[in-house]
């Protein structure tokens, strides 16, 4: 790797890191919060957690609006998920994911909150109570007209949403991405139990998936290695041992949607023969979250793209022409993030490429110029190349957006200078 190469690096892991220190509170480290949700549907008190964006609340930048993912079994799933957005969104200036807000659902009873209907059928041989199964509709109705529009109203939220599942949490986001297909854009369905209600369930569900319409939703499906010993795929599906059913229903939902044509749905599996049931879900959201948003990340190599001397390309035009393609997937306008152009400029003003690094402090306060923190950054960027007029001008910008009174000093302090 050239000198330049790895001096970019250095700088930008330096940048990245100071940011996500600020996440750190009296020595605790906290990646979300607990809240509680009455529900009129369920007759009873509801719990999600919430973890935020890395920047949601930091002044220095402007309000933006987010994706937002749902990971059923929220106490299980929503670590590993949050720490995945975090870390492929805003670490090393990462671009792969979108920043997001993650919410992990819980529920009181989940054999009676994941399957849509009351069966008698049950895979194992210690079912759960029945009077607890089939309150899968009534969830989705909880999810919907009550937990969705509170998120809604409570956050920054952009019209995207995915859903995660895993197991009986497989089979309620399959029960919505077929027949409340329009909640969600996106799906994670990881080793569903299409199994329920001895495969009616799948039956009827693959029979809506080809005859119905699912343009603009994307699926990821992640499928364990749960064979018997000694046995193969081939066998499994002709196999008819009860023991099997749950892994022969989800190959026989994945080889239909794979002979599907026509109904928009664009689908990709994966089949981990090295993970089982409980091992499956961290790598299967990862490659999922990694497929749902594979058109995000911005293009080619940033270090050859923003720190090549002898690239001259302008970064504000690559990230603005990205950031379009991305808003036409999406179905909404998405700005380049803020914090992310700030950090590119930063370290391109210290690894002195000063001409780009002002095309990127630009690029913000004409995204975003209602951030004070935009026009701060512009100004340090001019008192560092000595232009102190134009720092002046750029910090009395930010003060007229509230910019706290450190910007003040800083132009009492050229003042004197000049």
């Amino acid at each position: 790797m050239s000198h330049y190469l790895c001096k970019s690096l250095f700088l930008l892991c330096f940048f990245v890191n100071q940011v996500c220190a600020q996440s750190i509170s009296d020595g605790n480290i906290t990646i979300g919060k607990e809240e509680r949700l009455h529900s009129k549907i369920l007759n009873e008190d509801q719990t999600y957690w919430v973890s935020l964006p890395l920047n949601y609340d930091n002044p220095k930048f402007a309000s933006a609006k987010f994706p937002v993912i749902y990971v059923l079994d929220g106490d299980a799933n929503f670590a590993t998920v949050s720490a995945m957005i975090r870390q492929l969104s805003v670490r090393n200036g990462n671009s792969i994911l979108p920043e997001a807000i993650v919410i992990g659902v819980m529920n009181n009873h989940r054999s009676r909150d994941f399957t849509p209907y009351s069966s008698s059928f049950w895979l194992y041989d210690t079912p759960p109570p029945f009077n607890h199964s089939g309150g899968g509709e009534n969830f989705t109705t909880y999810l919907s007209e009550e937990l969705i529009p509170h998120i809604d109203s409570a956050y920054h939220t952009a019209p995207y949403r995915v859903l995660i599942g895993h197991s009986l949490g497989g089979l309620a986001a399959t029960n919505v991405l077929v027949h409340h297909q329009s909640m969600f854009n996106g799906y994670i369905i990881i080793d569903p139990s299409l199994w329920f209600d001895n495969q009616i369930f799948l039956k009827k569900s693959l029979d809506v998936l080809r005859k119905g319409q699912f343009s603009g939703i994307s699926l990821y499906l992640g499928i364990a290695n749960n064979l018997s010993p000694g046995m193969d795929t081939l066998q499994m599906m002709k196999d008819t041992a009860r023991k099997n059913l749950h892994m022969r229903s989800i190959f026989r939902f994945k080889n239909t949607l794979l002979n599907i044509h026509g109904n928009g749905l664009r689908f990709k599996y994966l089949y981990y023969r090295n993970d089982t049931h409980m091992s499956i879900p961290m790598i299967a959201e990862y490659d999922g979250l990694r497929f749902l948003f594979d058109f995000y990340r911005l293009p080619g190599s940033v270090e050859q793209t923003f720190f090549d001397p002898q690239n001259h390309d302008d970064p504000g035009q690559v990230i603005s022409r990205h950031f379009e393609k991305v808003s036409r997937v999406l179905g909404y306008r998405v700005l380049p993030p803020e914090s992310l152009v700030n950090l590119f400029a930063n370290t391109m003003q210290n690894y002195y490429l000063p001409d780009k690094a002002l095309r990127l402090y630009l690029l913000n306060t004409q995204d975003y110029p209602q951030s004070y923190g935009a026009w701060e950054s512009l100004g340090d960027y001019y008192v560092q190349q000595k232009r102190y007029q134009e720092a002046i001008q750029s910090y009395q910008h930010a003060l007229k957006l509230n910019a706290p009174k450190k910007v003040e000093d800083k132009i009492s302090a050229l003042e004197k200078v000049n």
